[in-house]
């Protein structure tokens, strides 16, 4: 009797293998079985509406409500295509990269998904997804992993292999899965990639195409060819095997080289920086989707409706006042970034004026050394230990600091202060030797800790006495700047970044709403003392082209041989980082006949565009406080008191000559308006680097 059992045990599982392994009798077996998986839920299966039209494309606005960008792409190129209008070769690649037995199934392929459902129970990812599986997460399910999602796109393919044929579901498919590079749909991923319609792809390049759905931003043909490649022959051979792809064909096609067409221009929006910022962001957004690719093929296919942060008003004054400044072919790159203080939304967001041409946002993810933009994290830092900026120190330029090593430190062209000089003064002059020492006093931990604090990324600080001077490891970018100035406005708060206000859907319901995420940062009082020493920087400083006839405060950068420039400052209502560069770096010597500094272009274009970009909105006075509210110690003998500054002929008595030659000669001063410790809160409501050594001159 065991002998009989074991037997039958033996024929039962031999009948199995012989039915998997040979593909007629595989297909009929997957066949009946996803029928009987179908049938199974035919009772609950969901309504799906008609999705012959493609989904409508996404509508993004600026915060005033006006359209910034239709993310349906201008250029024209995502056209809907009929099935017999896509070539049988190209046809028959898409099926052999993703679902081979598409006619031979009724939407599920068992063995596919037994793997998938083992896989997502043991937090495993498995793929095995027919076309009509896929289409059912494309547009309805989402693709969190888990086992819900699974057996409901298991219910919703049931509703779609019930309501249409084979060859629409097929048409939808290839009109509507992602490419990468922002080609959705056959149509677009054939000029994209070939410069051809889909009628005019070789086998080769519909393979390559067809490769790409598993992995569109992983397997980009024009970074990784040779992953491309790999796959795409995969795809022909697959072609092969299926009988879809004859031997001479199959040879021919192997050894054809990629031939891409270059890439196109990418559509004309607002602002388009601002526009593949907030698609990044989007990207990570898990009301969107499981994954990237999913959550971006989700957003510009779902119709939604994107609210966002963008000022139109201030970014329409920054390309002016860069145009303005500095439009002319040969010109240096000036980006800028805009944030909100006490609520972290992104106002402004200006990547060059040569966006459309690089592709590169340098307002969020160029990395820049900050020279002496990055000073008062020292003075914080030193207001944290007790220091009173009222501190003197001798300011000789040349002299050698003992915890700085054996270089002499320089002033800026090696300005000459004339001994004792207070950190306040220093601040507003930018004198590098009293930052140093005042560094060396409280040490690079702590001035570290003062940035990071203000969100400058870790892994950008410099464990060394470089930091002093702004002196980096990886450099920071205009967005970090503006988000670490803004918390200087707030009072010290801290707010996280961000461009996406809340999403809606088709019908208005709010899938995504932004949750402000804040955290003290540092002291309201050290903060009004440090606003207070950053108002003199514009009022009398090196920063005086950055008034704009308010209460302003900020302060200049400029790093050793001019290679970057920067101005970075704030009002209550607004905290705007201006950086001026060229990329590659190369000093900036001789533009418009003048050297570049973070007093001349960059303090310009922010007074320029904070200006007309503030135009109308109530002047508000910052929070500012005495050092005297503060228990600290001074160092130091306090110096003589200086002699009344001589004002240049026909200047107002009022105003004081700038100690920085480069630096615009505007009149318009700002000083300190309130002694109030009361914190602002927000209105009502590829990657390049700059010099990571440790320079020892040449920072203002």
């Amino acid at each position: 009797m065991a002998r009989y059992r074991r037997r039958i045990g033996i024929g039962a599982v031999a009948m199995v293998c012989l039915l998997v392994a040979v593909p007629p009798l595989r297909r009929a077996l997957s066949f009946a079985t996803s029928r009987a998986i179908l049938w199974a839920a035919s009772p609950v299966t969901p309504f799906v509406p008609d999705f012959r039209r493609l989904p409508d494309t996404t509508r993004v606005l600026a915060a005033d409500g006006s359209e910034l960008a239709d993310l349906s792409g201008e250029d024209g190129r995502r056209q809907v295509v009929d099935l017999d209008a896509v070539p049988e070769p190209v046809r028959r690649a898409v099926l052999a990269a993703e679902d081979a037995d598409f006619y031979h199934h009724s939407g599920v392929n068992p063995l596919a998904l037994l793997r998938a459902v083992a896989g997502t129970a043991l937090g495993h990812t498995q793929g095995g997804s027919t076309i009509t599986q896929q289409l059912a997460k494309l547009n309805y399910t989402g693709s969190s992993r888990s086992l819900f999602r699974k057996v409901r796109e298991v219910f919703y393919a049931s509703a779609l292999e019930e309501r249409y044929s084979k060859d629409e579901l097929l048409r939808r498919y290839l009109n509507q899965v992602y490419f990468g590079e922002g080609a959705y749909g056959i149509y677009a991923a054939a000029h994209t990639f070939f410069g051809v319609d889909p009628a005019g792809l070789t086998p080769a390049q519909a393979a390559t195409l067809a490769g790409k759905i598993r992995s569109p931003s992983g397997l980009d043909p024009r970074r990784n060819p040779d992953a491309v490649i790999r796959r795409r022959d995969q795809v022909l051979r697959a072609m092969a095997r299926h009988g879809w792809l004859a031997r001479p064909d199959l040879d021919a096609a192997l050894a054809e080289p990629l031939n891409l067409a270059p890439p196109e221009p990418p559509g004309v929006s607002r602002a388009p920086h601002f526009i593949d910022f907030i698609e990044r962001e989007a990207a990570g957004l898990d009301e969107l989707g499981g994954d990237p690719d999913t959550r971006r093929t989700r957003l510009l296919t779902g119709g939604y409706t994107v609210e966002t942060t963008l000022d139109p008003k201030l970014f329409d004054a920054t390309t002016a006042a860069v145009t303005a400044r500095l439009g002319q072919p040969g010109d240096p790159i000036t980006a800028v970034a805009s944030v909100v203080p006490g609520d972290g939304a992104v106002a402004n967001l200006f990547g060059g004026l040569d966006y459309l041409s690089t592709q590169f946002g340098y307002a969020d993810r160029g990395l820049r050394q900050p020279g002496s933009a990055f000073k008062p994290f020292v003075y914080l830092a030193a207001l944290r230990a007790g220091i009173d900026p009222r501190s003197v120190f001798d300011g000789t330029s040349g002299r050698r600091i003992p915890c700085y090593g054996d270089r002499p430190v320089a002033n800026y062209a090696g300005e000459d202060f004339g001994g004792s000089i207070d950190v306040d003064t220093a601040l507003a002059r930018s004198v590098n030797v009293v930052f140093v020492d005042l560094g060396c006093q409280v040490g690079v931990r702590a001035v570290v800790r003062a940035a990071t604090d203000a969100g400058i990324p870790d892994d950008a600080t410099a464990a060394q006495g470089a930091i002093f001077l702004g002196g980096l490891d990886r450099g920071v970018s205009p967005l970090s700047m503006a988000s670490a100035y803004a918390s200087f406005a707030s009072g010290g708060v801290y707010a996280e970044p961000y461009g996406i206000r809340r999403i809606r859907d088709s019908g208005g319901t709010v899938v995504y709403e932004h949750h402000r995420r804040t955290r003290r940062a540092f002291d309201a009082a050290q903060v009004g003392v440090l606003n207070g020493a950053l108002q003199r920087v514009v009022g009398e400083g090196t920063g005086r082209a950055a008034a704009i006839g308010r209460p302003v405060a900020g302060k200049t950068g400029t790093t050793e041989d001019n290679v970057d420039a920067w101005f970075a400052g704030y009002v209550p209502q607004v905290a705007t980082a201006v950086w001026v560069g060229y990329d590659p770096s190369r000093s900036m010597t001789d533009v418009h006949h003048r050297a570049v500094t973070g007093g001349s272009f960059p303090a310009a274009i922010f007074g320029d565009l904070m200006r007309a970009g503030l135009a109308g909105v109530p002047a508000r006075g910052l929070p500012v406080v005495s050092p005297d509210a503060l228990h600290l110690r001074r160092i130091g003998e306090p110096p003589p008191p200086p002699p009344p500054p001589v004002p240049p002929p026909g200047a107002p008595s009022d105003v004081i000559p700038s100690t920085e030659p480069e630096s615009s000669t505007s009149t318009a001063t700002s000083s300190p308006a309130t002694t109030t410790l009361t914190t602002i809160g927000p209105p009502s409501s590829t990657t390049t680097t700059g010099p990571a050594g440790p320079p020892a001159t040449g920072r203002r």
